[in-house]
């Protein structure tokens, strides 16, 4: 028995990989929140594996364990089972919805994965990897399409997303079995340029986010990115920042100096993968 369970690992592509960072993060304040200055750090490990059947078919599962700041919070997380043949992608778990996968815009900046600046144009009840669902997707060349439900089969989503000569586009819907929730919708356009890149993201709460980012050198990377809301006729700034990062060669050096909801905000720090 010990040898077939042992054959049976031998067949399959099993890795084990992650990232960390390392950093200070300020917090400026104000009229109601302390300044601050803290030192932040994590540690990511992510497990994965696959097999592929004699048909050609490809399963696959993934999990992760993070520890944050010496929380003691490191536990497996985030696990999802996955298939996959030809254009066609099954995934079941801790995934992102269809409206993610086809539509989302992220503003997020910083050395500690995003976290100094950040949001995107997720709506309110979007799917989000934290949760349990199941996600279908087809590629066909420039051709995205996606549908998804959590695992109660009480929300459910829809995403089309199409890329040509650099340009991208994508929309996705939702719709709840609650009869009291309208639906939402995201939006996404993009273009890259090669060592430039531009995306502008809409979702029904009449929030809009805007990114751009621009290869300075072989080394050296600027991010920007925004986030706005409009509420009975009035347009509010939400987020705003801008961030350069350094390749140090296997590690990365990032600087990142914002506003979150009017609060001045900086960070500095190393991340790296392995």
């Amino acid at each position: 028995t010990a040898l077939i369970a042992t054959a049976g690992v031998a067949s399959a592509d099993v890795t084990v990989g992650g990232n960390a960072f390392m950093g200070v993060i300020y917090n400026a304040g104000d009229a109601t929140t302390v300044a601050s200055t803290d030192v932040a750090h994590s540690v990511r490990v992510t497990f994965g594996a696959s097999v592929e059947t004699d048909a050609g078919v490809t399963f696959g599962a993934s999990s992760r364990i993070t520890e944050s700041d010496n929380g003691n919070n490191g536990q497996m997380e985030h696990g999802q089972v996955n298939m996959s043949s030809g254009g066609f992608t099954l995934r079941v778990g801790a995934t992102h919805g269809a409206m993610r996968n086809t539509a989302r815009v992220t503003t997020y900046l910083g050395f500690n994965r995003g976290g100094v600046v950040g949001n995107d144009n997720s709506t309110t009840n979007t799917q989000t990897d934290g949760g349990n669902n199941v996600l279908v997707m087809y590629s066909m060349g420039d051709l995205t399409l996606a549908a998804s439900t959590d695992a109660a089969g009480n929300a459910q989503e829809v995403g089309v997303a199409y890329t040509m000569n650099g340009f991208t586009l994508g929309l996705g819907a939702n719709a709840d079995n609650d009869a009291a929730t309208d639906t939402e919708w995201m939006f996404k356009a993009g273009y890259n340029g090669g060592n430039y890149a531009a995306n502008i993201g809409l979702n029904s709460d009449n929030d809009a986010v805007v990114t751009f980012s621009y290869d300075i050198s072989d080394a050296t990377a600027l991010a920007i990115g925004a986030e706005f809301s409009t509420a009975n006729g009035t347009t509010t700034t939400d987020y705003m920042g801008v961030q350069v990062s350094h390749d140090l060669g296997g590690a990365s050096l990032v600087g990142t100096l914002g506003q979150n909801n009017s609060v001045t905000v900086a960070g500095l720090g190393v991340s790296f993968g392995f």
